[in-house]
């Protein structure tokens, strides 16, 4: 049985090097994809990103309208009440 132990990747990078050269370097060397597919990978990834901030700021804008309707919708129905009871209450002819 062999039991020798691989030893663990350590990567340097610089400290001006961005998280999209990393991820490319890691695409390219550890993963084997070639250039194209890993600049494919990226641009991607980018617009997942892109996408999933879109999805955020459209549901925050759903919940602003949603609480908007709420609210009119309170008021419609107090003002509805309002003229029910008053309605109710006036004197008949």
């Amino acid at each position: 049985m062999n039991t020798e132990i691989k030893p663990r990747k350590i990567y340097w990078y610089g400290p001006y090097e961005g998280h999209e050269g990393r991820r490319q370097r890691r695409l390219l060397n550890d993963l084997g994809f070639n250039e194209t597919a890993s600049e494919t990978i990226l641009r991607m990834h980018k617009q997942i990103l892109e996408l999933q901030s879109d999805v955020c700021a459209l549901e925050a804008e759903l919940t602003a309208q949603a609480a908007s309707q709420n609210m009119h919708l309170a008021h419609y129905r107090e003002v509805h009440y309002e003229a029910v009871w008053i309605e109710i209450n006036s004197p008949k002819v």
